[in-house]
């Protein structure tokens, strides 16, 4: 098992700004999607694991406050019944949309679906 899901502990969590975030079915799956990263030069240092209710408490954190639009909301609706259903969220640290795309693409090859880019003027769903 690579990285572990986060447990709520009342910490910080990120801004959405610069970050991809998206789904990947089962713990198996997580963990061959973060190898594929690590390959692709991302390191477990830029990413995050989300699960079961800490994850959908961590998650509503992260966006809360948020002045995104649509793509933010639609992501957190998704995240709560994928969370609530034993999936995971992957939340990876993306500097542009091109490292936001490998990393939809990486994740892809796992099961991972639902990920969104949140960029620096601009958020995107990038699969579905």
């Amino acid at each position: 098992m690579s990285l572990l899901p986060l447990l709520d502990q009342n910490q910080e969590m990120p801004e959405l700004q610069g970050h991809t975030i998206g789904f990947i079915d089962t713990r198996t799956d997580c963990d061959a999607a973060i190898l594929e990263l690590n390959s692709a030069g991302f390191s477990d240092s830029t990413m995050s694991v989300l699960n079961g209710d800490h994850g959908i408490r961590l998650l509503t954190r992260m966006m809360s406050g948020s002045l995104w639009g649509e793509t933010a909301e639609d992501l957190l609706k998704q995240g709560v019944i994928e969370l609530s259903h034993g999936h995971f969220a992957l939340i990876i640290e993306a500097r542009d949309r091109d490292q936001a795309l490998a990393v939809a693409a990486a994740a892809a090859k796992h099961s991972g679906h639902g990920f969104s880019y949140f960029g620096e003027l601009t958020d995107e769903r990038l699969t579905r």
